[in-house]
């Protein structure tokens, strides 16, 4: 496996998140697309990468690093002892997403979402 993801897995994880930051909803072209479980997992899959506003260290993408525990709460980081794709997702408007390998994804109630949270251990 490459160091980053292919042109393909990139095109597909922004259209899959219609070209939006999935946690604040900002349109953005060729955003920073995040590794839900760290990059030195080596895991660049769809269902592993989100697209955020801002770098590593600026907007969400920033958000996100600097907030671990918020962030694995919503999905936005991944344990490297979880599948990301077992992982719900909490996207901007309070819509929760299990994301796949194929580029695409299954809506969670929150109640779901929070379960399979709690299942995974994940929530306190």
């Amino acid at each position: 496996m490459g160091s980053s993801p292919t042109a393909a897995t990139c095109a597909a994880v922004d259209e899959r998140d219609d070209y939006c930051c999935v946690r604040c909803g900002r349109w953005i072209d060729g955003g920073s697309r995040h590794h839900r479980q760290l990059r030195r997992f080596g895991d660049h899959s769809t269902a592993n990468l989100i697209l955020l506003c801002g770098s590593g260290t600026t907007g969400c993408h920033g958000w996100v690093h600097a907030h671990p525990k918020i962030s694995y709460e919503n999905g936005w980081l991944v344990h490297g002892w979880h599948e990301s794709a077992a992982v719900p997702l909490l996207t901007y408007g309070g819509r929760w997403r299990l994301l796949n390998s194929e580029g695409s994804y299954s809506h969670m109630t929150p109640t779901q979402a929070r379960e399979r949270l709690e299942e995974l251990g994940v929530l306190s």
